[in-house]
């Protein structure tokens, strides 16, 4: 069977709006950083430590990608202007 559409009052399920490790890092890896500076990424970017990038966590890892591809040095912790605005809330 196919997708199943969702209607307006439907939720999608997480698990349909994260982007598995497996799959983030074959995205990531293309990138040609070193497997140390993207494990760095990584932890920056998995804002909610769960092990898994989310839409927003995944999209914040490219940047942070992009970021060290154009010659700047990633920060140690994440700076709260990076933090998606659906993160904000969780406590350390």
């Amino acid at each position: 069977p196919g997708p199943t559409p969702i209607s307006g009052s439907q939720q999608v399920p997480a698990s349909e709006t994260q982007t598995p490790g497996a799959n983030a890092k074959k995205e990531m890896v293309k990138s040609k950083l070193p497997n140390t500076v993207l494990g760095k990424i990584w932890k920056l970017a998995d804002i909610d430590k769960d092990g898994m990038l989310d839409d927003e966590e995944f999209a914040l890892a490219n940047h942070l990608i992009k970021v060290k591809l154009e010659g700047h040095e990633l920060p140690s912790d994440l700076p709260a202007h990076l933090v998606p605005p659906s993160k904000r809330k969780i406590p350390e």
